[in-house]
């Protein structure tokens, strides 16, 4: 007879992968889509599926995975984008459900997650200095035209906290880190802190998109023959630091290539980006250009907290101990940078 296998209590999902063809039909069920195709694009902090419907038209749903920081920020998300879209700024439009709903919650094994739909966004990634321009300039729109948002409020706000402080927390379970190492990361959190506090009064504040690294827009071209950009991916927006959603771009070019100052293209695409953002109508002031290299370094822990905190999910293959050792003379490097422009 065959051998029926019972579950094993001692088997616990710290992540699941749902197959595409679950996404398809949660989509087609709750927002009434003819899906015709859907593939996963990628998993990482979310996974995110790509789909096209029977009229053609292209869709990413957002499988939002349990984040060591909380509750999802969906509310929020969809909310602002709604916003933004209807001021006309280059966004990826959010799709609610048709009675309103901003996401379908799930129960996973793991836990609740969010499923969320957006318009695709036509393009590529910039690459041209030119690109880089459009790219800040419609940073700075985005900006402007959040300034009278006031809908649902997000769940966390981008401080000192969030970008320094929960990453240490992280540290602290992080298997094979010394007492040494931790203590090394606790007096440099503290610095970047007492810094930011200094600096703080003096630096402008805007509802930030909060991973503006390059990679989270693309530029395409109109019917028109024109250029335009449109940003996506705004699950980690939230008030902050216009120094903040700044400085993640030169951080992306540094993190990728291992540099421990710019290089020539680096300034190249740096100072077309600041001067698009310029041209976009906002003001950065003398404290805000001053403020980078502290944003530079305040991303980088924001971005180590992001993956030590996810032990459950990536384990430490991503940062382990040894790179977590050597960071210590990048943020030293880094502390030292000029990045006005």
């Amino acid at each position: 007879m065959p051998v029926t296998q019972q579950h094993d209590p001692d088997l616990v999902a710290t992540h699941t992968t749902a197959a595409a063809t679950s996404i398809a039909r949660w989509v087609a069920q709750h927002h009434g889509l003819a899906v015709q195709q859907c593939h996963l694009i990628r998993r990482g902090l979310n996974d995110n599926y790509a789909l096209r419907s029977a009229d053609g038209m292209r869709y990413v749903a957002r499988l939002c995975s349990v984040r060591p920081r909380g509750g999802f920020n969906i509310d929020f998300e969809v909310s602002l984008l709604s916003h933004l879209k209807a001021k006309g700024t280059g966004v990826a439009a959010p799709v609610t459900t048709p009675d309103g709903r901003s996401h379908i919650p799930l129960q996973f094994p793991e836990g609740p997650r969010a499923l969320a739909l957006f318009r695709h966004a036509e393009g590529a990634i910039p690459d041209t200095l030119e690109e880089f321009e459009l790219t800040g300039r419609t940073l700075a729109n985005i900006h402007e035209a959040a300034r009278d948002y006031t809908g649902p409020p997000s769940r966390y706000t981008l401080d000192g906290h969030h970008l320094a402080g929960r990453t240490l927390g992280y540290l602290q379970a992080y298997p094979e880190v010394s007492a040494e190492l931790l203590e090394t990361y606790r007096g440099l959190v503290h610095r970047l802190l007492e810094a930011l506090a200094a600096a703080e009064r003096g630096l402008t504040r805007v509802v930030c998109h909060g991973d503006t690294h390059g990679f989270n827009n693309h530029v395409h071209t109109d019917a028109a023959g024109i250029k335009k950009t449109v940003f996506f991916d705004f699950d980690d927006a939230g008030p902050g630091f216009l120094a903040y959603d700044l400085s993640v771009l030169p951080w992306s070019y540094l993190f990728r290539k291992g540099l421990k100052e710019p290089d020539d293209a680096l300034r190249g695409r740096w100072t077309h980006y600041l001067r698009g953002y310029r041209a976009g109508g906002c003001e950065v002031n003398e404290d805000d250009l001053a403020a980078l290299p502290l944003f530079v370094q305040l991303r980088h822990l924001w971005n180590m907290g992001e993956a030590v905190g996810r032990l459950h999910h990536w384990g430490t293959t991503p940062m382990p101990v040894d790179w977590l050792q050597k960071q210590v003379e990048v943020f030293k490097a880094w502390s030292g940078m000029d990045l006005r422009a």
